[in-house]
């Protein structure tokens, strides 16, 4: 279970604090007591959580700032490194991700539930795509899933499930892939806290791609445009011109040419906005041969 780390939180209220310009007075006022606020950053005393909420508000932190300063030691350390390890992900510098989870993997911030899943997550990930082992790679991901304490399905386990997808569909087990996917999607939607949409939507383009290779175009168009929806909705280009390229792909491969180009258009105009000139040049390719 997790560690309390109060000192963590005083020096971090402290430290914004004090860059704001004001005093422990003027932060104290109408919350609790100037020597509560003292003690507080000294680490000697934990606030009360409305307490808590109301530094928060003043300071304009959110409020799980302040949270995790309390639950995880090295806290930025933790997040900067998992930042890291998510780039090289994106990168698909595998061999980046191993050299940097191998270090990870013995770091005291790295030894509670969620680190330790977090590195078995991306231990899977690596014997995939540097061992080529399947099987392997399968049997690490499940078994990162069952590393938690939590009731309840986290983000984290969402992300894993959606890795072994992943795997799934490039192994070309369509159907083990979109039961991972639907799972993921069943997760999110039952959550009972607010998750990361970026999460959901990516689902939604993963199992839009399996459902086009079970060749289920119409469940493939339906999920694509709910990922769209959920993109527009929260005003965000993640995954967007991805998603409007696989729905003018599929438009284009069962006949309707007209609204593929569309479609494939409007994929093109995000992705040269976003300056991914692979996926601008693919667009330029399909658009030439569906033009034909």
């Amino acid at each position: 279970m997790a560690e309390f780390n109060f000192k963590n939180l005083g020096e971090s209220i402290h430290s914004i604090r004090v860059k704001l310009g004001i005093s422990q007075k003027d932060l104290a006022s109408g919350i609790c007591s100037q020597s509560q606020i003292s003690k507080i950053e000294t680490g000697e005393i934990s606030p009360y959580i409305h307490t808590l909420v109301n530094i928060s508000e003043r300071l304009g932190i959110n409020t799980n700032h302040f949270i995790n300063q309390i639950s995880k030691e090295h806290y930025e350390f933790v997040t900067q490194s998992k930042y890291r390890v998510r780039e090289h992900i994106k990168k698909k510098d595998y061999r980046e991700v191993k050299r940097i989870i191998s270090k990870l993997e013995k770091h005291p911030s790295f030894q509670n539930i969620e680190e330790r899943q977090f590195i078995s997550w991306h231990k899977g990930v690596c014997i995939y795509y540097l061992d080529h082992d399947f099987e392997l790679a399968i049997e690490v991901l499940k078994a990162a899933l069952d590393l938690k304490d939590s009731i309840q399905a986290t983000e984290q386990d969402i992300q894993i499930i959606n890795s072994t997808g992943i795997i799934y569909g490039e192994k070309g087990e369509w159907e083990a892939a979109k039961d991972s996917f639907l799972r993921a999607q069943e997760i999110y939607n039952k959550a009972l806290y607010p998750m990361d949409f970026s999460i959901l939507i990516k689902v939604y383009y993963n199992l839009s791609k399996i459902y086009y290779k079970l060749a289920k175009c119409n469940s493939a168009l339906s999920v694509a445009d709910k990922g769209i929806s959920l993109a527009l909705e929260n005003d965000s280009n993640y995954l967007l011109g991805e998603l409007l390229y696989q729905k003018g792909f599929i438009f284009a491969e069962r006949g309707d040419v007209t609204q593929g180009i569309y479609f494939l258009q409007q994929a093109g105009a995000i992705f040269t906005l976003q300056e991914k000139e692979g996926y601008i040049q693919l667009v330029q390719d399909k658009l030439a041969m569906f033009r034909q």
